[in-house]
């Protein structure tokens, strides 16, 4: 028997959920064939086999968290033979012998004499990363052919990690709905409509308190944004902006578009946010204390805070500074889409030096937001009012809406956080601003 401990992914946790097993007891696997879904503080990734052959036990249930090098599945791998020992007589062995243990596997390979030290890892909102060198650690993640829908008591039906989790709340068990999503997946209406009044039972159940296990990437939020309250010394300022001429400029850009791709007045916020950094760079930058150093970034990693089932996440836009509105909106809708499924890379999810946060679409005016560990910047986009306001010597109903700008004051003063919010509310008022701005 042949033992498969839960790998380190490469990502700095300690823990991982297992989401659901793909294999059973039993089974017969192949090299790197795909044995469960894992969810990290970050995303959902698949876990391949190490080794091919017979699947003996499985150490952990589905939805449980274990530490990382804690058994996870015992083989019987294919070609392994005890050590120094005959080959087994099919027919003369005894009832009660029984093979030699094989050898040994190691779980990971011996270190590089000559590997670099480690590098230092940086909290971030959904976990670390490493900095120091530069360089930038990406991981595919592997995809699987799903298999049509069959009823089995040992394993729920499929579903995204957000109605996992919404099913979760509700307290409704996934291998009892029928499901109606392609290839036999469970989705969020299937779930609405059992949780529907039509679908209740006639007398209520009784009330009562419920309380949940902090896990997953609720667990490292919580830990990230405490780190980041009690270690980088926040402020915050606030400017109210007359917004009339870029919700009017989208809409002219909308009607003119060709093949449906426009700007959105998120992403001209966005490009306005872009481009006042370019006259503060500060506020692209992170505040190392063990060194004592303000490292000011090269390129504009833009986070986008994304409300999603399973908590909050910051999908990073790469190199947003060389993105024009148009594209920004399509990148942040692609990334927008890949963080409330569950599919973004551990690297999508740590390499932002800045972020914004969009709480308009919550109806509310305004907030101030926690900084992501690692950066210095978050800015908190309120709702756009209809407003009376002062236009041209009069008062007349605008279009208003609220920026708030919280800072690491170990960076910036108040003189440059608010050189940067007036710049980025001027743009926004009077968009041509940036045909004549560098």
């Amino acid at each position: 028997m042949t033992t498969f401990k839960l790998p380190d992914l490469g990502e700095g946790l300690t823990e991982s959920e297992i989401v659901r097993w793909l294999v059973a007891e039993g089974d017969t696997v192949e090299l790197n064939q795909i044995l469960a879904e894992v969810e990290t503080a970050k995303a959902v990734v698949d876990l391949p086999s190490p080794y091919a052959g017979v699947v003996r036990a499985l150490h952990a249930a589905e939805g449980e968290t274990i530490a990382v090098g804690a058994p996870l599945i015992e083989y019987d791998v294919e070609g392994a033979e005890p050590a120094d020992a005959p080959a087994p007589a099919a027919e003369a062995a005894e009832p009660d012998e029984q093979p030699a243990p094989a050898l040994p596997v190691e779980d990971r390979p011996a270190a590089d004499a000559t590997a670099k030290p480690a590098q230092e890892r940086v909290s971030v909102l959904v976990g670390s990363v490493k900095v120091g060198s530069g360089a930038r650690a990406t991981r595919r993640r592997r995809t699987f052919e799903p298999t049509p829908f069959v009823r089995d008591e040992r394993r729920p039906a499929r579903a995204f990690p957000p109605v996992r989790a919404l099913a979760r709340q509700r307290g409704i068990d996934l291998s009892s709905i029928e499901p109606t999503g392609e290839d036999g997946i469970v989705t969020r209406a299937d779930l609405d409509r059992l949780s529907s009044p039509a679908a209740a039972p006639a007398s209520a159940p009784a009330r009562a308190s419920r309380r949940e296990r902090v896990t997953g990437l609720r667990k490292h939020t919580a830990k990230a944004m405490t780190d980041s309250a009690f270690t980088a010394p926040h402020a915050a300022v606030f400017l109210q902006v007359d917004v009339t001429e870029t919700r009017q400029l989208v809409d002219d850009l909308k009607a003119r578009a060709r093949g449906g791709d426009a700007p959105t007045f998120l992403s001209m916020a966005c490009r306005a946010i872009l481009l006042a950094a370019v006259r503060t760079p500060e506020v692209n930058s992170t505040f190392h204390a063990d060194a004592n150093e303000i490292e000011v970034h090269g390129a504009v990693n833009l986070g986008i805070a994304v409300a999603t089932d399973r908590g909050l996440v910051v999908a990073s836009v790469d190199d947003a500074d060389l993105l024009d509105a148009t594209e920004l909106a399509g990148r942040i809708r692609e990334q927008a889409e890949k963080a409330r499924e569950g599919r973004l890379s551990p690297a999508e999810l740590t390499s932002s030096t800045m972020t914004v946060s969009n709480v308009g679409v919550f109806g509310v005016d305004g907030g101030v937001p926690i900084l992501n560990p690692g950066e210095s910047v978050i800015l908190a986009l309120g709702t756009v009012r209809r407003t009376p306001w002062e236009h041209r010597g009069e008062i007349a109903l605008r279009d208003v809406m609220q920026i708030t700008v919280s800072f690491d004051h170990r960076v910036l003063d108040g003189k440059e956080a608010s050189a940067f919010i007036a710049d980025v509310g001027a743009l926004l008022e009077h968009p041509g601003l940036a045909l004549a701005r560098r």
